[in-house]
């Protein structure tokens, strides 16, 4: 696949409801928890991930651009909606609270992707569908467009028989809900 088609995005517009603060500016060794994420995909595509949702200066500060999501309070569907509408191309997506994904994730699911120019999505897979951690094609616009009109979220958005599923390390999809959620700090 061209990466330079591809449009690299962070989720940043949750309101952290249950970790009860905004969880994407906590500190993990010296880095905010949305900075994980950032530098997965910088890794891979560059410095040019753009940040959708509504975040505060300090977390829209760390993006290489931001895209306004004109769907807030749905959910991720939402995100990944306004990314396919912005973009020209297909959107790598990972939602801004995973703190141990790593840019091998990233390729594994580009390889894939590169394999099966159909799908509408390629999805990373632990024990279900990880669809905060994808390529979205952007002919999956209408499916999750859809979905969200009708109060579905993005699994019931994506057809099975148009995504691809690939294996990820379980560790690396854990993303963080509530403060007992963090990982522990590394030892030094």
């Amino acid at each position: 696949m061209n990466l330079d088609t591809i449009q690299p995005v962070v989720l940043v517009g949750g309101k952290s409801r249950r970790f009860g603060r905004d969880k994407l500016r906590e500190q993990l060794d010296g880095v905010t928890l949305v900075s994980r994420p950032i530098e997965a995909l910088r890794a891979v595509f560059g410095p040019r991930v753009a940040l959708v949702g509504e975040c505060d200066a300090v977390v829209a500060a760390l993006g290489d651009l931001a895209i306004p999501d004109p769907y807030p309070g749905v959910g991720p569907a939402g995100g990944i909606l306004a990314a396919l509408e912005h973009a020209s191309g297909p959107v790598f997506v990972l939602s801004g609270d995973l703190p141990s994904i790593s840019p091998d994730v990233v390729r594994a699911i580009l390889d894939a992707a590169a394999g099966q120019p159909d799908a509408l999505a390629c999805l990373g897979y632990t024990d279900r569908p990880q669809p905060c951690i994808a390529l979205y094609r952007r002919s999956a616009a209408g499916s999750i467009r859809e979905a969200m009109n009708s109060g579905g979220g993005l699994r019931r958005a994506i057809d099975d028989r148009r995504c691809v599923l690939v294996p990820i390390d379980p560790a690396e999809a854990v993303n963080v809900n509530r403060p007992g959620d963090l990982p522990r700090p590394s030892p030094r």
